[in-house]
């Protein structure tokens, strides 16, 4: 059995809101604390699929190509 804090459970909700609440054209992500380079191309044809800031990284979107 696993224990969890409800309080970690608020905390990432009010983390995720946060970051969704951007515009997807104004975050720049970063890994280990480096700036990724993700052509804005892709960033504004991810706007049109009605996901979210974390569903672009999380899908490995931003990886695309165009």
């Amino acid at each position: 059995m696993i224990k969890i804090n409800i309080e970690e459970i608020f905390e990432i909700y009010d983390r995720r809101k946060i970051i969704n609440n951007f515009d997807l054209m104004d975050i720049e992500f970063c890994v280990d604390g480096k700036p990724i380079e993700i052509d804005p191309k892709v960033k504004k044809e991810f706007e049109f699929t009605g996901l979210n800031n974390i569903d672009f990284i999380t899908s490995n979107y931003y990886l695309r190509k165009i």
